[in-house]
């Protein structure tokens, strides 16, 4: 099956978030595996910042594959629900002042999230996650069927 419009619009805008959210990685490397240093507490725990960024390459790349490539419907909420996680993860950065670069880029990166979600549920892209309309529509008159 050929991808719909929606689909290939969502995997550019979902790999260009992603490319993205490995740039704000590299920008703030530093100033993370400092903090994870500073204290007695985490000092010993350094390894733990390459884990994280190892598990959101692997899942972001999971999410792409199985959207953008084989249609699973279920990923595509699990994207939705990330989306939103990184939408509430960036909000306490909107509200310190002066805004840091990676605070900026990552609004960037959370309204490129977004758009790509949005492009998830459009009506194109029903058929690639093999949604039926008839599910929602009157087989007769095309017309959706309200309860009385």
């Amino acid at each position: 099956m050929t991808r719909p419009p929606p689909i290939v619009r969502f995997e550019r805008l979902y790999l260009t978030s992603f490319a993205l959210g490995l740039l704000i990685w590299a920008l703030t490397w530093d100033q993370l595996s400092t903090r994870l240093a500073a204290d007695p507490r985490t000092a010993a725990f350094g390894w733990m910042l390459a884990a994280a960024l190892a598990l959101n390459v692997a899942i972001a790349l999971f999410q792409w594959y199985a959207v953008a490539r084989r249609g699973v419907a279920w990923v595509r909420w699990m994207v939705v629900l990330l989306t939103v996680l990184h939408l509430l993860g960036l909000l306490p950065g909107l509200f310190s002042a002066p805004l840091a670069l990676p605070t900026l880029l990552g609004l960037v990166r959370v309204a490129l999230e977004v758009t790509a979600v949005a492009q998830l549920f459009a009506p194109a892209a029903r058929d690639w996650f093999g949604l039926d309309r008839a599910d929602d529509e009157d087989e007769v008159d095309g017309h959706r069927e309200e309860l009385a």
